[in-house]
């Protein structure tokens, strides 16, 4: 099983490659920027409110009218400029979303749609399954999630440096008595804020481990019932002339069975997790105030730098219980890039298979006559067991052959190995010389116009 650090490690060596792709490279570097410039200024003004609470409560505690109605017109300032910042920021940050999201669905899709890798891939049967759900919902999920922790990190930094200076020099030092000694602990609301939010996160931890798992298993499932459906409407002629209503009915109904399972396993966990969260989320306004008042009871800070002290202290408390506030939304988003991470290491192991030596792989050469001639071609499932052993056949240009075997002895695959789109084969294969079409077993048809079909 793979460690998380291992598969974030995978993550990012699949999706890290947009900060230096052609065309990318500028817009990506420049979002990025703008990204951390507007955190700075985000902080920033949360310094800004912090100092605006001493001086109102201050304020408010002298009855002093005219400092009270500046400093309304102070927030009125502090007001706008959060609304302009967060709204530039918000602009920024889906930008970098949408674009980042846009060069690696390009990326897979190249990958995907080539060569025959989109059949290919649908014959194995290990951490590959509904491509099409990974590269549309779990791409979006990856990208979207990893700038949204990006940002809130980085927030959460730079907010925990700068509150923590400004919550030690509130925090003053605290006489404690041990037995007939006494002793003073310096800045003691940071070690408060440190082990309050520190305690919390090992909590969320132990409770919430298993949602990843959770997590994956569940959109594992979802794809599966939007598979049914996609297959019922591709389907819906075939389904509509054989009567087959009542068997894909039966078929969504196991799969929301398998579904609800899933769903519940995810619930179990969320729930153990949400007691824990919102019971620490009803402590959060209180637990700065009752640790501060130790030094408004004794007079060394005023009403304002009681609040201010609270201030600070929620804000530390906030940059480090990061964990406890985004671990379910963690857990989506580690599901959604293993399965991000698993499909591309399914892709390159097609890809190697494809570039295997060449006593391993066929070799399909174009020929100058009208023969189509295979040698000592051998072909094999994907895990190995053998299907056709050293098949010799020339074909000339007219004739008409007949293939006959029992269902699953190759017939078709042999067609498929010609064609270049069955990696688990060997030998040679002559091809006559001029164009070649194959048919597949079920018609295909691109969307589009008649002329664009045909050009």
């Amino acid at each position: 099983m793979d460690t998380p650090h291992s598969s974030l490690r995978a993550f990012a060596a699949v999706a890290s490659g947009y900060w230096t792709a052609p065309g990318y490279r500028s817009v990506a570097w420049s979002l990025t920027a703008g990204m951390t410039v507007f955190g700075v200024i985000n902080v920033a003004i949360a310094l800004w409110l912090n100092i605006w609470n001493r001086d109102f409560f201050n304020a408010l505690d002298k009855k002093d009218t005219s400092q009270l109605i500046e400093q309304l017109y102070m927030l009125a300032a502090i007001v706008v400029s959060a609304g302009i910042s967060v709204a530039i920021h918000l602009h920024i940050r889906r930008r970098l979303q949408y674009s980042w999201r846009t060069w690696l669905t390009n990326v897979t899709t190249l990958r995907w749609l080539n060569s025959g890798r989109q059949y290919q891939l649908g014959l194995l049967a290990e951490d590959c399954d509904n491509p099409d759900g990974r590269i549309a919902e779990d791409i979006r999920v990856s990208c979207e999630l990893a700038v949204e922790f990006a940002q809130s990190i980085l927030q959460c930094i730079l907010q925990l440096v700068t509150f923590l200076s400004v919550l030690w020099v509130l925090s003053g030092d605290l006489p404690v008595k041990i037995g007939d000694t006494e002793i003073s602990v310096p800045g003691y609301m940071v070690w408060a804020a440190v082990l309050y939010a520190l305690f919390g996160s090992i909590l969320t931890y132990a409770l919430g481990r298993g949602l990843i798992e959770a997590g994956n298993i569940r959109q594992g499932r979802e794809a599966d019932v939007r598979s049914v459906l996609i297959r019922a409407r591709e389907n819906a002629e075939g389904i509509a002339l054989m009567r087959g209503e009542h068997d894909e009915r039966q078929r969504l109904k196991e799969s929301l069975g398998t579904l609800r399972t899933a769903w519940n396993t995810q619930t179990r966990g969320q729930g153990s997790l949400a007691l824990l969260t919102s019971s620490l989320a009803y402590l959060a306004p209180v637990v700065p105030l009752v640790v501060a008042l130790p030094r408004y009871l004794a007079g060394d800070i005023q009403l304002g730098g009681l609040m201010q002290t609270a201030q600070a202290f929620s804000s530390v408390q906030w940059a480090l219980s990061w964990l406890i506030d985004n671990f379910p939304r963690f857990a989506d988003w580690r599901a959604s890039t293993d399965r991000v991470v698993h499909l591309h290491v399914a892709l390159t192991d097609l890809e190697e298979t494809a570039e295997a030596p060449d006593g391993e792989r066929i070799e399909v050469t174009p020929g100058q006559g009208d023969k189509l001639i295979l040698r000592e071609v051998g072909l094999s499932r994907p895990d190995g067991e053998a299907l056709v052993a050293e098949a010799e056949v020339e074909i000339g240009r007219g004739e008409r052959v007949l293939i006959r075997g029992q269902s699953g002895s190759g017939k078709s695959t042999i067609m498929r190995a010609v064609a270049g789109v069955w990696p688990w084969v060997s030998g040679a294969v002559e091809l006559p010389k001029g164009d070649i079409v194959f048919m597949p077993q079920k018609p295909y048809f691109p969307l589009g116009t008649l002329r664009e079909a045909m050009l």
